[in-house]
Formats: structure tokens, C-alpha cells, sequence
């Protein structure tokens, strides 16, 4: 999630209102991911799934690679704003440490509606959490914006190649690559088991790529706009040629299907679990053209969204318990077994009794979000009016 130094900012301007809208957007495209996840089920097997089931999976992918991508621009406009380094630091060190705390005791309550002493989980928090910590260190050291995203964006282009890498390479150093570049559970001192689904070097690369990204938010909005639309549709246009060719960038290439429609879906099926470097071409370059295009403000119709982009921790905190917590009752109130909502473990199934259908899962989405954003939109206005208040700064 993105939550972002976007608490420090000023009155909102039309260029950053663009970047709350991005954001609200995506969370509310997260929101009909995790509804999915309780009212339908994790799995989307292309062989089995509906293509309106597998679209609405595919659509919300966008959502993890914006917020990690915004999370960065929003440390860099931070530092924009007269921050020197060293509190800026401090602030990203803290934010950090903060964010994977809340990963692993309100977060994890939620998805499991039990404590789980025995197991830590490392999702989209620890990895934007443990992405603010490392960034930290080269903001603490003065490192350039451009140095930043250039070690992000070699990440990202080169992580797949650990895939071809011989499995004795690397020594008592390679357990240490994988924790860190490949999802999984692993095994902790003291009976402890870490699922990692987000690792960390992948997500950081992100959040670097933003961190520079950040900067241009200095030049004109001529400049401006046009760098950002480029940025897009070169992304874009990477992506497609990369998986066209097969040679390089994820490690399930698409396969030609007797259904036209099927071919399509097999061609967008990128591996997010880590993020591939087509995957992140596929999700980034769309998130450049919509910074380009919402550029100019949120207006009107964006209104609400921009207002919820101004409190993400906020709402990502509170839909797990709002999704879970409506699972749980409408499983009670059709009588339906409820013991799978209080299971720590991945993927989150409902026994098919308890599941729905796509129409169905669309409306449960629409009353979920009318649900969130009344106290998210309070959450945001309290934060606009109370802009001196520390503690304010990590919600």
C-alpha cells in the first residue's frame, strides 16, 4: 500500500491531486481484489477460470505495482519540500519498522481473525515497510535521485535472470537471495514460520524507480507530461515486444490457444509472484499514462477517489476487517461453515457452498466500498485539518 509521505504535504495542487486520484483509484481496485479473495476464492487458473473471472484478477495486478511506485514518489516529494536528509531519513527508517509491525499484528488479525503467534507474513506492507528502510540508507548518504532509480530499475530488469541460476550457486548466500528475491514460506528459530508473498528486492526496485520518478515533479507540467506519456507507452511497448519473443522476462511464456480470447488472456498471464520484469512493464507503463493523464487534477468526478488517495493506511487497515468481518457474517446468517475464515493460511478458499458468483461478487465490491468510504473520507478531512500532528504522519 502506498502510504506514502503524502501526510506532510501541502494544500493539495493539481499535480498532486493527480497522484491521490492514481492512488484512490488502485485501492479501489484492491478492494475487489481481497473481496474476491473471501467471496470467491484466491485460485485464478486460466485453464479453469471464466475470462470475466480471470479479468477481474488480471485488472486488479495494477494495484500493488502503483502503490509500491507511489510509495516512492511520495518519499521523494517529501524531501522536495525542504526535508533535509538526515530527518527525512529518519522518517523512512521509522515508517519503515512501523509498517512492518502493523504487517504483522493488524494485518495478519485481519486475514485470519486470530493471532497466529507462529507465523509472520510479509505482504504488501513489509514490502513497501522493508523498501523504506533501505531507502533510508541512501537518502542518510545523499545518493542522487538518478543513482536510486537506476539500481531500481536494474533490479527489475535483471532479477529474472536468478531464475537460470544453477541451484548450488552462490553458497551459504543463496537461502539469503532467495528469502529476498522469491516468495515462500520459511522456516524461524523457535517453531516460527515467515510466508513471504511480496520479497523484498523486487518491491524495492519499485519504490526506487518512484523515488526517482518523485523528481520530475520539479519541471514545468509541459516537461512534464509528455516524459511521463513516454515513460508509458515505451513500458508498454517493451512489454509487448518481450513477451512476443519469449526470450527473456518471465518465467511462464504464453502459449497460442484454440480460443482467440484464451490466446489474449494467456498473453496477459504474467507472473506477479515476485513481479516479473514483464509483469512490471505490463502494470507500470498504464500507471505513467494515468499520472500523465491525471496530471492536471482530479476534478469533479475524481473528487472522491483523490479524497480517498489522501488516507490510504487508513483504508487498507480498515477493509480487511470490513471484507472479512462481512464474509464471516453472511456466512452466519446462510448458516454456511465459517472455521475457513479463521484459517492462517494461503490462498484464502471458501468451500464452494460459501462462494459466489461473479455478478455476485461485484455488488458484494460496490456495498464494501460505500461501507469504507464514508470513515476514510473523515479520516482524510481530520488529517487536512490536524497537518502539524506527528503521530498522523504514520496512518
Amino acid at each position: 500500500m502506498s502510504q506514502s509521505s503524502e501526510a506532510e504535504a501541502p494544500s493539495p495542487s493539481p499535480r498532486l491531486e493527480g497522484v491521490d486520484l492514481l492512488r484512490g483509484l488502485v485501492m479501489v481496485l484492491m478492494v475487489l481484489d481481497h473481496t474476491r479473495d473471501f467471496f470467491v476464492g484466491s485460485s485464478v487458473d486460466l485453464d479453469r477460470a471464466t475470462p470475466g473471472l480471470f479479468l477481474t484478477r488480471w485488472v486488479t495486478h495494477f494495484c500493488a505495482p502503483t502503490f509500491a511506485l507511489l510509495a516512492g514518489v511520495g518519499a521523494r516529494l517529501a524531501g522536495g519540500r525542504g526535508t533535509a536528509p538526515g530527518p527525512l531519513a529518519r522518517s523512512l527508517l521509522t515508517r519503515g519498522l512501523w509498517l512492518i509491525l502493523l504487517e504483522a499484528t493488524v494485518v495478519k488479525f485481519g486475514l485470519f481473525f486470530r493471532p497466529s503467534p507462529s507465523l509472520l507474513v510479509g505482504l504488501v506492507l513489509w514490502a513497501i515497510g522493508g523498501a523504506f528502510v533501505l531507502l533510508s540508507a541512501f537518502v542518510a548518504t545523499r545518493t542522487p535521485g538518478w543513482v536510486v532509480g537506476l539500481i531500481g530499475a536494474a533490479v527489475i530488469a535483471l532479477h529474472n535472470g536468478f531464475d537460470r541460476l544453477p541451484p548450488d550457486l552462490g553458497g551459504a548466500l543463496r537461502p539469503l537471495a532467495t528469502f529476498l528475491l522469491r516468495p515462500g514460506e520459511y522456516p524461524l528459530p523457535g517453531g516460527m514460520t515467515a510466508f513471504i508473498g511480496y520479497p523484498l528486492l523486487p518491491w524495492f526496485a519499485v519504490v526506487a524507480v518512484g523515488y526517482w520518478l518523485g523528481g520530475i515533479y520539479g519541471m514545468e507540467a509541459g516537461r512534464r507530461r509528455p516524459l511521463l506519456t513516454w515513460l508509458g507507452l515505451a513500458a508498454i511497448g517493451l512489454f509487448a515486444a518481450l513477451r512476443a519473443s519469449g526470450v527473456y522476462g518471465d518465467p511462464r511464456p504464453w502459449q497460442p490457444e484454440a480460443d482467440p480470447t484464451r490466446t489474449i488472456l494467456s498473453f496477459l498471464n504474467c507472473t506477479k509472484y515476485p513481479p516479473s520484469l514483464q509483469f512490471l512493464l505490463m502494470t507500470l507503463g498504464p500507471a505513467f499514462l494515468a499520472l500523465a493523464a491525471f496530471d492536471r487534477g482530479a476534478g469533479t468526478a475524481g473528487g472522491p477517489l483523490a479524497t480517498l488517495g489522501r488516507a490510504p493506511l487508513f483504508f487498507y487497515l480498515l477493509q480487511w476487517y470490513v471484507i472479512h468481518g462481512l464474509a464471516l457474517a453472511v456466512a452466519l446468517a446462510r448458516g454456511e461453515p465459517t472455521g475457513w475464515l479463521f484459517v492462517d493460511a494461503f490462498p484464502i478458499e471458501p468451500p464452494p457452498s460459501s462462494a459466489f458468483g461473479l455478478p455476485s461478487l461485484y455488488l458484494w465490491w460496490l456495498l464494501i466500498l460505500a461501507i469504507l468510504y464514508f470513515p476514510s473520507a473523515w479520516f482524510a478531512r481530520y488529517k487536512d485539518r490536524n497537518r502539524g500532528s506527528t503521530w498522523l504522519r504514520y496512518l
